[in-house]
């Protein structure tokens, strides 16, 4: 496809640029995708708010589905305006992956054919001239995990395409609340996708050339990470916030109490 032609140039370009620090293949891709996901992070940040945003509406929505149980119309528009209310977008989860599709495809066509994205002049280059199958854990990260005909040689393999599950699995749950039960409609069709993802991006794994199945690894362990920080510094601001509300209900009350001591007072001067 022309279109992806410039997104692989950019990826064989920056990934030639990183190989000349580490001069490891596996470690090139690795360092590659947390670049690009620390340029999407704004993304990832809006997904994350919004997913926890989702959990913690879940009363206001059980609410909503309660008052409005005999009109769906009335609870579509309820939802939508409490959802603009609260900042909550309930297809944020996707808009990342949706955002990282031309990359994959562009990195698949780079590891699938490196001497023509990849710059003639730059040591990666090189070193791919000299051995088609740079190893990276007893790996080719060339070729599928489906293109490996003995099973010992299998197994670094399917142990990376089930870290990937696992990792997936894990991101997805995250921030989900266990013990509530999701009503939501849209929220159970979000929650669907965010198990069957994983185990897809397993089977395609399968199929897929292994440096893309290490960029999917280093991505969901990255994202893991940045999902645990966003979590932990929101509930801080939360915390604060809700620590200023009780100190200026405080202070409110303070002043009536003071004047109710003052009219006791002035009733047992009388």
């Amino acid at each position: 496809m022309a279109i992806l032609e410039p997104f692989a140039l950019g990826i064989g370009l920056l990934l030639s640029y990183v190989y000349d620090y580490t001069t490891s293949y596996g470690y090139s891709i690795v360092i590659l995708t947390i670049i690009i996901n620390v340029i999407i992070f704004p993304l990832t940040l809006r997904q994350t708010r919004s997913t926890k945003r989702m959990q913690d509406a879940q009363s206001d929505i059980k609410k909503l589905q309660k008052q409005h149980k005999d009109n769906k119309e009335e609870l579509n528009k309820a939802m939508a305006a409490m959802y603009k209310e609260k900042g909550i977008n309930p297809l944020g989860c996707i808009l990342p992956l949706l955002v990282q599709m031309p990359i994959w495809f562009a990195l698949f066509r780079v590891l699938q054919n490196p001497q023509r994205f990849i710059p003639d002049s730059s040591n990666l280059s090189n070193s791919l001239s000299v051995s088609t199958n740079l190893k990276f854990f007893n790996m080719d990260l060339q070729i599928s995990p489906s293109e490996v005909l003995e099973w010992v040689e299998r197994i670094p393999y399917l142990v990376l395409i089930l870290l990937v599950v696992v990792t997936a699995l894990y991101q997805t749950t995250q921030i989900q609340k266990k013990s509530n039960k999701n009503d939501n409609p849209q929220a159970q069709q979000m929650q669907m996708i965010g198990k069957v993802m994983p185990i897809f991006f397993g089977f395609i794994s399968w199929t897929l050339p292994t440096g893309l199945v290490v960029y999917f690894l280093t991505g969901n362990i990255f994202r893991i990470g940045q999902q645990a920080l966003i979590v932990k510094l929101d509930d801080k601001e939360t915390n604060k916030k809700e620590q200023k509300n009780e100190e200026n209900e405080e202070k409110q009350q303070k002043p009536v109490q003071e004047d109710s001591r003052k009219n006791r007072k002035k009733r047992r001067r009388k």
